[in-house]
């Protein structure tokens, strides 16, 4: 078979949709007609663990990644498999699933993408990370222009034909240019691939170069390959009102969040948007930062699936309550040395006291740390909430982390916005 010649299907068109219809009943609060549309928590690293996912699937997600798995350690270092995944799979609540991995050797990936096959929904290639490591280590936005996108193709050819579920690839736009990132998308599509995540965004804009997201390529996306395989858009979601304006600018079968649903877990519902004045009438930042160390009690830190554990929950923490914490500094400094729940709860607690203190009104509670490489949106926001504060960076030493691609409270690979 030759490299132009389409690899045959496994997986129809309508995959996603019966999928999420299987699981539609989960999402009673849901409007029917988006019961089966893909809204989507992003593979995220230190931030999309098993309680978090958990976190936001009661808020009308449909459809979680895991955080970037580096295939090559899932593969050979047992320490680093049980930080990320249970022998026995994940909670039966936490599907549907994809787990993603990142690697640039078609064969390590298949070996990594084996261990979880039978516990997941699909598994996903990161081609979005724009982060220097995952140049160094050849995977992530990178690997898109290795040897002209002959590798990532290959890579897909030969996952598609040796699993048993969807194979999808998260990418972003290649700093060429429109055009060749389109000729990339049909290559993949062509060698087997289920479905395509396209973050509107170049590898280059990224923290105070972030821009918005490239929706009208995102629809020439949807109109080159959406007869084939599911599209889904990643870039520029705040709230339900950019949900369905994306939907209807770009055509994609779904939305893909991470920044916006990182730092507010209920996204996906109506809060925040004109229909309620942009009021927040979901649940304020202090019980979803509650409602998680909840979970995490349940799923403890050292269990399978947490990722890094207190460094997941340290950068949860700071996003959840970033507003607070950039007029805070002194509750800010206690999170950066969270190393147990007494002292993650005792944050939570401290936060809650000064908001009874001030009388604090969780209606006109507003995204802040989503908005803070985001120029155009600031000016919607109050001068208190613009203030913001750069933030402080864990010192600590983990095992294997010149391999990790981020720190506490850094970027985000494969994030919404940032990149």
């Amino acid at each position: 078979m030759t490299s132009s010649e389409s690899h045959p299907r496994k997986f129809q068109r309508d995959w996603l949709h019966q999928l999420l219809l299987k699981h539609a009943h989960k999402h009673p609060n849901l409007s029917p007609d988006l019961r089966t549309t893909p809204l989507v928590v992003a593979p995220m690293v230190d931030a999309s663990e098993l309680p978090y996912r958990l976190l936001t699937r009661r808020y009308n997600t449909t459809l979680c990644f895991t955080p970037m798995i580096h295939a090559r350690m899932f593969t050979e270092k047992a320490g680093y498999r049980r930080k990320f995944w249970r022998a026995c799979g994940m909670p039966a609540e936490d599907r549907p699933l994809i787990a993603q991995f990142a690697g640039h050797d078609k064969d390590v990936l298949l070996a990594a993408m084996k261990i979880v096959e039978k516990d997941v929904d699909g598994v996903d290639v990161n081609c979005g990370c724009p982060q220097n490591i995952a140049k160094r280590g050849r995977y992530g936005a990178y690997l898109m222009e290795e040897e002209g996108g002959d590798r990532i193709v290959e890579i897909v050819r030969h996952l598609s034909a040796n699993l048993n579920v969807p194979v999808s690839v998260k990418l972003r736009i290649l700093p060429s240019g429109v055009e060749d990132s389109l000729v990339l998308y049909k290559r993949l599509v062509d060698a087997g691939a289920s479905m395509l995540t396209i973050h509107g965004r170049t590898r280059n804009q990224k923290q105070l170069l972030t821009g918005e997201s490239d929706w009208e390529t995102i629809r020439k996306v949807v109109e080159l390959v959406g007869d084939r395989v599911p599209v889904l858009s990643n870039g520029g979601i705040s709230n339900m009102d950019d949900v369905r304006r994306c939907l209807e600018v770009t055509g994609a079968d779904g939305i893909m969040s991470s920044e916006g649903v990182l730092e507010y877990p209920p996204l996906f519902t109506e809060t925040n948007v004109e229909s309620t004045n942009y009021k927040r009438t979901g649940p304020g930042r202090v019980q979803m930062a509650h409602d998680y160390l909840e979970l995490c009690k349940q799923y403890p830190p050292d269990d399978g699936g947490q990722g890094t554990g207190y460094k997941c929950i340290r950068a949860h923490l700071h996003r959840y309550l970033h507003a607070d914490l950039q007029r805070h500094t002194e509750v800010r400094d206690v999170v950066t040395k969270v190393h147990t729940m007494e002292a993650a709860e005792n944050v939570v607690n401290m936060i809650r006291e000064i908001h009874d203190k001030n009388g604090h009104d969780v209606s006109e509670e507003k995204l802040t740390w989503y908005i803070r490489h985001r120029s155009e949106l600031k000016e919607n926001y109050s001068d208190e909430e613009d203030d913001f504060v750069e933030e402080k960076k864990d010192t600590t030493v983990q095992e294997e982390e010149e391999e990790r691609p981020c720190d506490v409270f850094g970027e985000v690979c494969a994030d919404d916005g940032d990149y």
